[in-house]
């Protein structure tokens, strides 16, 4: 397994020992009883999940939004939530059926090419807006916990990043939560040089600094 070294001469029960190269160091990332729990540490690493507990199952999707979640969701990804003095939710396309069954008491419809589309039903309204919006800002409408897509290169050169990205099959992970629109990467605007985006992940529960790009 990647990363992973056999080590029989341990006084231990846990042999196994996991190491990744970060910013081109290697970072100790912990002893496993099996070279199997090490890999599992790595892949969940890999994936952006939990840890802690190599026998806890993924964890479950996220839960719905609500109203206001939604609206501040709407707001991080600079969309606006058509509201409408003709619906009874107050937002266009969105009408609150009472008399549904379940918790998602919320139609949204559309009208394309003439035609009356159903797109879903929904907890609230402002998470029947958000989607609404998504779809029409040409948006991924799959998750709308999700975070917004990667913002506009900043420079000739991430462009160029952007499209060496495409062709090596990477999707580069924005952040709503971040300054420069991508997970990890602080802008440094005092920093000496060309190079003033720091780029910085979380290993073992250290802050790890990966270096500075231009």
């Amino acid at each position: 397994y990647k990363g992973v070294t056999f080590y029989p001469n341990r006084q231990c029960s846990k042999k196994y020992q996991l190491k990744v190269k970060v910013g081109g160091t290697t970072v100790f990332l912990g002893c496993f009883a099996t070279a199997e729990q090490a890999a599992l540490f790595y892949a969940r690493r890999e994936a952006g999940r939990d840890t802690s507990d190599l026998t806890a199952p993924p964890p479950p999707p996220p839960p719905p939004i609500s109203g206001a979640e939604a609206v501040r969701q709407a707001e991080s990804e600079g969309l606006t939530l058509a509201t409408s003095s003709s619906s009874n939710s107050g937002y266009r396309g969105v009408c609150n059926c009472p008399k549904r069954r379940g918790t998602k008491k919320y139609e949204l419809h559309m009208r394309v090419g003439g035609k009356k589309l159903h797109l879903g039903v929904f907890a609230t309204a402002e998470e029947a807006a958000l989607f609404y919006a998504r779809r029409e800002a040409g948006r991924d409408t799959s998750d709308l916990t999700a975070p917004p897509p990667p913002p506009a290169p900043h420079s000739p050169a991430g462009a160029e990043a952007i499209r060496q990205a495409e062709r090596e099959g990477l999707t580069l992970t924005a952040s709503s939560n971040n300054s420069t629109g991508y997970k990890g990467v602080t802008f440094c605007p005092k920093q000496k040089g060309t190079k003033k985006y720091m780029l910085q992940e979380w290993v073992c529960g250290k802050q790890v600094s990966l270096g500075y790009f231009a």
